[in-house]
Order: structure tokens, then C-alpha cells, then sequence
């Protein structure tokens, strides 16, 4: 499987479409333009985002349209190209909302460590880490 840099908002768009209405605030023109913010694909309308928080730190978000099995090892190769590639990156955080039990399955199965849980603006979530030191071990 071939994990590439992306910068296409439309076709980002096509993925992340049915979650607009919680998107609030994003724009991915913008986004993808700030060349500290990573975007990474399969090129089969798998995506995930790091947005830069601190200079080795990132908020990670998976849009996927793969599921089960083929969705955690896509996960594992996405994480594994953004924490050995060029982009300087040692945490990624993240905030799931509650309601999103496929998703916390996820960050459990790829070794996010639960935080605590916040309110947000589309609810109670789950803050998560995890450190590119924990991911290679």
C-alpha cells in the first residue's frame, strides 16, 4: 500500500462530506495550505490529518471509507509513515466523541492512551495521546 502526501481539498471532501456538519470551523483549502499541517493518503479515499499544535505536535483524524481489519492496518501504515517520515512529529493527540464507539475501538487498538474526557462543541469526548516513543516500542 502507497501512503502519500495529499493537497486535493475536493477529493478530501468527498471522505469527509458526511461529517461536515461537525466540522465546524474547517476549511480545508485553508488547511491543507499550512504546510506544517499533514494530510496523508492510501489514494483509495482513506485519509488522515495532523494538524500541527506544537512543533512536534499534532491532533490526529482519521476519515475513512475502508472499515474493520483493512481500516486498523491502514491506521498502523498512516501512523507509521507520519512518525518516521520528514515531518517532526513525537505526539499526536486526539479528541473522539463518545458516540463514536468504532473510533474509540480504534485509538484503543492502536495504542492512544486515554486522557480524560472533554466537552466540545459536538459533545463529551475522549482526549487521547500517543507518543511516537510508545508507538515504536
Amino acid at each position: 500500500m502507497m501512503i502519500t502526501r495529499h493537497y486535493d481539498a475536493a477529493e478530501l471532501m468527498e471522505t469527509m462530506g458526511p461529517y461536515e456538519n461537525e466540522l465546524k470551523g474547517f476549511c480545508p483549502e485553508e488547511w491543507l495550505l499550512f504546510d506544517e499541517n499533514v494530510c496523508l493518503t492510501d489514494g483509495n479515499g482513506n485519509f488522515t490529518l495532523f494538524e500541527r499544535v506544537a512543533p512536534n505536535a499534532v491532533y490526529g483524524h482519521y476519515f475513512l471509507l475502508a472499515r474493520g481489519k483493512l481500516a486498523l492496518e491502514l491506521c498502523k501504515e498512516f501512523l507509521s509513515h507520519v512518525f518516521e517520515g520528514p515531518y517532526g512529529i513525537d505526539y499526536i493527540y486526539g479528541l473522539t466523541p463518545l458516540n463514536k464507539k468504532g473510533a474509540l475501538w480504534m485509538n484503543r487498538q492502536l495504542g492512544f492512551k486515554p486522557e480524560s474526557i472533554a466537552e466540545t462543541s459536538v459533545g463529551p469526548c475522549q482526549f487521547v495521546s500517543l507518543a511516537k516513543e510508545d508507538w515504536n516500542s
